[in-house]
């Protein structure tokens, strides 16, 4: 898959913007509330992805869960924009769950397309990357509709030779992929051979550890190097529903 001017981010309103459809999130710390504790615990979370012993700096980084629920959009963006609040690094945040995108939400833009268009032939990558108010951090969405067989194609030579192609246009990019949990579907397995390092997004009270260690038994374990243990301020949730998973779970 050649790509030319794929990741050539301009500044002249050439890209779909993030912001169009209101304000971001307020969740996204990392953006309104650079110096909140929330904000530091997401540096050190990088931190730790620069600082690891006896290891290189991950580029490719995928961020998941055991459960629907769990926060792992909202750390996945957090870690884009706080990398990209770094001298020199640019981060492309692409969205791989085909099935219920999120980013759109956090960013307020309309549903648009992305990786789902892209491995199937009918979009261009510098017709679907979203800008953002954040100087060097690009988006690329999963997708304007979720497709009918989202693991077919995460599982495609085309997706391989996507993030191949993402990952080498730059030296200095950093890929954050957000995927779809990993007790709901296989989408993560599939994309955890690409990626050079996972990041494990347990909620506080929420995740059972039975639940938590059947996830990990389904992801090489050399490369997690690390579990973000989230929502530590919230209520304990006795119930959720994640309906385009059919995934459904009672406490």
């Amino acid at each position: 898959m050649k790509i030319s001017r794929a990741l050539e981010i301009k500044d002249d309103g050439s890209l779909n913007q993030a912001g169009t459809t209101g304000r971001l999130d307020d969740h996204l710390y990392m953006y309104h509330m650079p110096y909140s504790y929330t904000a530091e615990q997401i540096r050190k979370l990088r931190t730790h992805l620069f600082h690891m012993q006896d290891k290189p700096v991950p580029r490719i980084i995928m961020i998941t869960s055991a459960l629907p629920g769990e926060g792992k959009s909202l750390i996945a963006s957090n870690l884009a924009i706080a990398i990209a609040k770094g001298d020199d690094q640019h981060v492309l945040l692409v969205e791989c769950d085909l099935r219920k995108p999120s980013l759109n939400n956090l960013f307020k833009y309309a549903p648009s397309k992305g990786v789902s268009e892209i491995i199937q032939g009918s979009a261009q990558i510098e017709d679907c990357l979203i800008k953002t108010p954040i100087n060097k951090l690009t988006i690329l969405p999963a997708g304007k509709e979720a497709p009918p067989n989202p693991s077919e194609l995460l599982e495609s030579k085309r997706m391989s030779s996507l993030i191949e192609e993402l990952s080498q246009r730059y030296t200095d990019r950093f890929l954050i992929i957000d995927t779809s949990p990993i007790q709901a579907t296989v989408d993560p397995k599939i994309i955890a051979d690409q990626v050079e390092a996972i990041v494990m997004v347990t909620r506080y009270r929420y995740t059972k550890e039975s639940d938590f260690k059947m996830a990990l038994d389904n992801l090489p374990k050399d490369k997690i190097v690390g579990t973000v243990l989230n929502a530590l301020d919230e209520l304990p949730a006795k119930k959720y529903k994640y309906r385009k998973y059919n995934y459904h779970k009672y406490y």
